[in-house]
């Protein structure tokens, strides 16, 4: 096309956001075109001069030429004498942990406004999963607050809809979470003090509405219920249990939360006088998916999962970033402390139970293991190939093969679990979740105003001619 004269080129492709996918984006374009393809007031004599010093040697070749199209108008006009011409500007790459704070947030942002509800409510745990959907709803207001100060009247228009006030304007991100944001920290008798406090100074410094619930109540007269048919009643492994009963009792406290949470979310605003509802968030990464590190229908299950296709490795990061950015001194503490599900009973009051003693991996290692399962394709056999080169300086071949034979096990064992997983955010191209590749938004307009328009208007020019009865 440039060596038949073409001057300016469009590229109108598009596809899904991922971390770190912005460079590949501009390679892309860099190897499609001779210069890169910028918008910018620009001199067309200086492309046709580079052109013709560039590409006069091969001008003589056979050249199929382009199909022309006339036209009736001029992209530029007499006026544009006296426009500067802009030099090339230098592409800015988001880090991952500004990429997660601007694409699932504005993600968030649409599928409130598509549901019609007026908030968000999320289980806060006090973790780095649970702080990092909080943070994320953070980074959502503050671009909301940017946009309505920079004079955008549409954000204004839905951010008053969704809060129910017509007079409002934000004024702060802090502000705005009070009136949309809902979290919730729910205790249970395995539950320590340090992560009670801990998403307690989160969410005030986050500034949602904050509630403390105890579960205990629920748990034992789901239990009562249980013994009361069976009359049995099940034990913890610590206090002599077996291992089913063990897993039965923290199944019974993750689900129960999921249970309380679709019940705050439904009544919540309710009781403050507010109408509408609120979206309930799910919180659970990308890497425990792949194991199915999580309990079926619990927490994990909600109406939506912002950070579902971000790995754990790519979340710590993030808070980090936003422990800098907006002084969440919270944050330093939830970093600090070991991931942990706390279901299982304390020891003198200290948490023994972690989340990469149940795993048997550390999270690094899930994540490598997810991106040669997904992005190399590798099974089994040629996964144990490579990480027992790239695992050499801290494994040995043995240990590499327990931890790929255990990923193995754990991910066939689990893969059930995925048929019921929680919409989330695409970050990642190594989800294990198949659905995740499905782009396509699940909330759609309910008015169907353009169509329903044509559907009327078809109607209004048959009718007159539709015979009488």
């Amino acid at each position: 096309m440039g060596l038949d004269g073409v001057e300016i080129f469009t590229n109108s492709s598009a596809s899904h956001h991922e971390l770190r996918k912005a460079d590949q984006r501009v390679t892309l374009v860099r190897s499609a075109t001779t210069k890169e393809v910028i918008p910018a007031t620009l001199d067309l004599e200086d492309v046709r001069s580079y052109r013709g010093e560039l590409c006069q040697p091969q001008m003589g070749s056979e050249l199929r030429p382009c199909f022309r199209v006339k036209v009736d108008f001029s992209l530029s006009g007499n006026a544009d004498l006296y426009l500067p011409t802009h030099q090339p500007v230098q592409w800015h790459f988001h880090t991952p942990e500004e990429e997660i704070s601007l694409g699932p947030a504005c993600w968030l942002w649409d599928y409130l406004r598509r549901s019609g509800q007026a908030g968000f409510l999320l289980p806060l745990s006090g973790g780095v999963d649970s702080s990092s959907t909080a943070c994320i709803v953070y980074c959502m207001c503050v671009l909301l607050c940017q946009a309505v100060g920079e004079g955008n009247n549409q954000v204004l228009e839905d951010v008053r809809r969704v809060v129910g006030d017509e007079s409002y304007t934000p004024q702060h991100p802090e502000e705005l979470c009070g009136h949309i944001f809902t979290t919730c920290y729910m205790a249970s008798e395995n539950s320590s003090e340090d992560t009670c406090s801990r998403a307690r100074e989160l969410a005030s410094q986050i500034g949602s509405a904050h509630m403390n619930i105890n579960i205990d109540l629920a748990v034992k007269g789901i239990l009562g219920i249980f013994s009361a048919v069976t009359g049995r009643w099940p034990q913890f492994a610590a206090k002599g249990g077996s291992i089913r009963e063990n897993l039965a009792l923290q199944n019974v406290q993750a689900r129960l939360r999921m249970v309380l949470a679709y019940l705050f979310a439904q009544l919540s605003l309710w009781t403050r006088g507010k109408p509408g509802g609120l979206l309930v968030l799910g919180s659970a990464n990308v890497d425990e998916s792949l194991t199915g590190y999580f309990t079926k229908y619990d927490c994990s299950s909600a109406d939506i999962n912002p950070i579902g296709g971000v790995s754990k490795t790519d979340l710590k990061c993030f808070l980090l970033y936003c422990a800098e950015r907006f002084q969440f001194t919270a944050l330093r503490g939830i970093l600090a402390a070991p991931p942990t599900a706390e279901l299982e009973p304390l020891t003198d009051g200290q948490v023994t139970q972690t989340d990469e003693v149940d795993m048997g991996m550390t999270y690094s290692e899930l994540s490598m293991i997810g991106r040669l399962r997904k992005i190399s394709k590798c099974g089994p056999f040629s996964m144990f190939c490579k990480l027992i080169h790239m695992w050499k300086d801290v494994l040995s071949p043995t240990e590499v093969a327990q931890k790929v034979k255990l990923f193995f096990r754990r991910y066939s064992m689990n893969r059930h679990k995925m048929t019921t997983m929680t919409p989330s955010y695409h970050a990642e191209s190594y989800s294990p979740d198949d659905n995740r590749f499905d782009l396509r938004p699940f909330l759609y307009n309910t008015r169907w105003p353009w169509q329903f328009r044509c559907i009327d208007n078809q109607v209004s020019q048959i009718a007159p001619t539709a015979p009488n009865h």
